[in-house]
């Protein structure tokens, strides 16, 4: 089976790049089908890089923090 034929959530990293590269230069020099293809694979690849950079933080906590509001009240 051809790797483009492949869903695009199916292939590594290397791959993805690959083909997103070799369809965008294909849809450049005029293929119109090309066009629909390089955007899948950059559409994964964007959604790949940015679910890598949602990390659970948790909040910092310190000796210092207490129960009361930050400002005084009168």
């Amino acid at each position: 089976m051809d790797a483009s034929a492949q869903e695009p959530t199916e292939l590594s990293d290397t791959d993805l790049a690959q083909l997103a590269h070799q369809w965008r230069a294909r849809a450049m020099r005029g293929e119109r089908q090309a066009f629909g293809l390089a955007q899948a694979f950059e559409i994964e690849q964007r959604r790949r890089l940015r679910d890598s950079f949602f990390v659970e933080l948790t909040p910092a906590t310190t000796q210092y923090q207490t129960d009361r509001p930050w400002w005084k009240f009168w």
